[in-house]
């Protein structure tokens, strides 16, 4: 009878959206956490592509613009880009290939027994459609065509959010035993085909996803480290632990999607590593949930004589050997200014040995890339309407000072920046 009331208060939590069920009359989503301020990633990003929901190009007669409004240039027309995609890119912007709105996967295999076992050691439990589709693929350009014209192989069969380490490792132990596949899943901005599954897997394939698991536990200013769940996104983490006046100062690409679990298991390098170093080198610890138990080091110093470094089997291991739950990572005060500058070169050569002059003499800025002419030429026509008539005389002398009295041509030019 305990037993009992237990599953029926389980239950009572439990929302399911929406009303359609699976084979036994499992719901389609069970949320046991409703008051979590979390919305399902399909709700603002996109299913089939990359991005926000409310991002894209569009073509308004000869201007392109950026839909949305996360970014500086959002909502802003770019009256150079068009021409420039068709002359340089050979780009055809009258043929429109429409990107598919549904895509074909096949009913889920449910390991019931698995399923059973776990009620209660999770906030979220989904087997919606494009759940399943967004968390079986990263962003490399194979996955995204499928994602737009095709379809894939092979999808998870649920979606499985943790909330707390206890949920984990309960997760964890409950697969291993009954012989179910997890993958870890962070930002899904994977691009060494890492989140991609295997066609011919029979068994239950249910993606761990970590987002809910998203707290800074603590900050320690005077030793200058913070334990972090890896669930955290890195912008967000950016924004949290400005309020403490720190930093990491990883800084990647994918900074505003990808998630801190993610910048361990893929060995993950950022824009400022000149002076911040890689993800390697932010790393105190971090414990890792395996079927086997938690790996974890209990020795937070700077540096062990012993060896091998555990780390070394987790950093780059792509979640083979388990869930990244949480880490220490070290801290550096926030930048008391931040500056921006670019260098003009007339070639790419030139350019280069700038770049070998730098690391020779070993003076960094914390940010340095060489942008060659044709990436160059592209952010040039990306340049959003300016309706500034100082800005824009200002802007056509700077032109004319490069190409008429210095003699470098524009259509040879990079930039280091």
């Amino acid at each position: 009878m305990e037993k009992a009331n237990s599953r029926l208060e389980a239950l009572n939590r439990q929302i399911a959206v929406p009303s359609k069920t699976l084979v036994g009359g499992r719901p389609m989503v069970i949320e046991n956490d409703e008051n979590l301020n979390y919305k399902p990633k399909y709700e603002w990003f996109k299913w089939n592509g990359w991005g926000y929901k409310d991002t894209q190009f569009i073509i308004d007669k000869n201007d392109i613009i950026l839909t949305g409004s996360h970014y500086t240039f959002s909502n802003k027309k770019m009256p150079k880009f068009k021409k420039w995609a068709e002359d340089v890119v050979k780009l055809n912007t009258q043929v429109k290939i429409p990107v598919q709105e549904d895509m074909d996967i096949p009913e889920p295999i449910l390991n019931e027994p698995f399923i059973d076992s776990i009620e209660g050691n999770y906030s979220r439990l989904s087997f919606e459609k494009k759940e399943r589709i967004m968390h079986s693929h990263g962003h490399t350009l194979q996955e995204q065509y499928r994602l737009k014209y095709g379809k894939f192989d092979r999808v998870a069969d649920a979606v499985l959010y943790p909330r707390m380490q206890e949920h984990v490792e309960s997760i964890v132990k409950k697969a291993n035993q009954f012989n179910v596949v997890l993958i870890p899943y962070g930002g899904g901005t994977n691009v060494t085909h890492a989140l991609q599954l295997d066609a011919n897997e029979e068994r239950m394939i249910v993606s761990v996803d970590l987002c809910r698991m998203s707290q800074i536990k603590w900050v320690d200013k005077s030793n200058m480290t913070a334990c972090i769940q890896a669930g955290i996104i890195g912008s967000e983490l950016d924004h949290q632990l400005a309020k403490y006046g720190v930093c990491t100062g990883h800084e990647p690409d994918s900074i505003e999607f990808s998630a801190l679990g993610g910048w361990i298991s893929t060995r993950a390098s950022g824009m400022k590593k000149n002076h911040y170093g890689n993800i390697e080198d932010i790393l105190v610890s971090c414990k890792v949930v395996t079927p086997e138990g938690i790996v974890e080091k209990f020795n937070p110093w700077p540096r062990v004589s012993n060896g091998p470094d555990i780390h070394q089997f987790i950093l780059g291991s792509e979640g083979m050997f388990g869930i990244i739950t949480e880490a220490i990572l070290r801290l550096r005060p926030l930048a008391e200014a931040r500056e921006y500058e670019s260098l003009i070169f007339p070639d790419f050569d030139s350019g280069a040995k700038f770049m070998r002059d730098l690391a020779k003499n070993r003076v960094f800025p914390a940010s340095v890339r060489l942008v060659d002419n044709l990436q160059f030429q592209l952010a040039y026509a990306m340049k959003s309407e300016n309706k500034s008539a100082w800005k824009s005389f200002m802007d056509s002398l700077k032109k004319q000072y490069l190409t008429k009295v210095k003699g470098i041509d524009q259509n040879k030019l990079c930039v280091a920046r």
